[in-house]
């Protein structure tokens, strides 16, 4: 409850939700933000702290600026889930994975392409699994399977391989990938 007590103070002020509003229109930096909003770079460089603190934007070096981007999914929840405590801890924990969720793929596939696959097997896990998440249930040639991969990493053949592995798909002898129903 207290992350979310304070997102809704956060959006109580004027400042950060003019903020916001210009993130959801653009990534930028403190000093493009200011000149936007027409305040001065220290005011506006104090808030994106305290909107990341808070879950509600993320933050990335491009050269020597730190560009701040919005957190969309904290957003899109239904305002009800902010103002309502978790109903017991198994929702709490639900929330602490996807968060850990957004943070792996925010690190590891940041514009939707994952260059570097992680080590760790929970984090490639999760890469796998959001790959994944771009197949229907239906048969595939190899050919589909790679392009569809290839979107999203480099080496499609040990994400293919992986796909098979654990068993989300299956592969025939004529190179035919099946997708279950779920």
């Amino acid at each position: 409850m207290q992350n979310n007590l304070t997102i809704l103070k956060l959006l109580a002020d004027e400042t950060r939700v003019r903020i916001l509003r210009a993130l959801a229109e653009k990534d930028s930096y403190v000093e493009l933000l200011a000149e936007r909003l027409q305040l001065s770079e220290p005011t506006v460089s104090f808030h994106p702290k305290k909107l990341l603190a808070a879950g509600l934007g993320d933050a990335r070096r491009e050269q020597y600026y730190t560009v701040y981007s919005l957190r969309r999914s904290v957003l899109d929840q239904p305002l009800s889930s902010l103002i309502l405590e978790p109903a017991d801890e198994q929702t709490a924990e639900k929330m602490r994975e996807e968060a850990y969720r957004r943070k792996v793929l925010t690190s590891f596939m940041p514009q939707g392409y994952c260059d570097t696959m992680p080590a760790q097997l929970k984090k490639r896990m999760i890469v796998y699994e959001e790959i994944f998440s771009h197949f229907s249930p239906g048969s595939y040639a190899e050919k589909e399977v790679n392009a569809i991969i290839s979107q999203y990493h480099g080496d499609y053949c040990l994400v293919r391989r992986a796909f098979v592995d654990f068993g989300w798909m299956s592969r025939t002898s004529g190179g035919i990938y099946t997708v279950p129903e779920k």
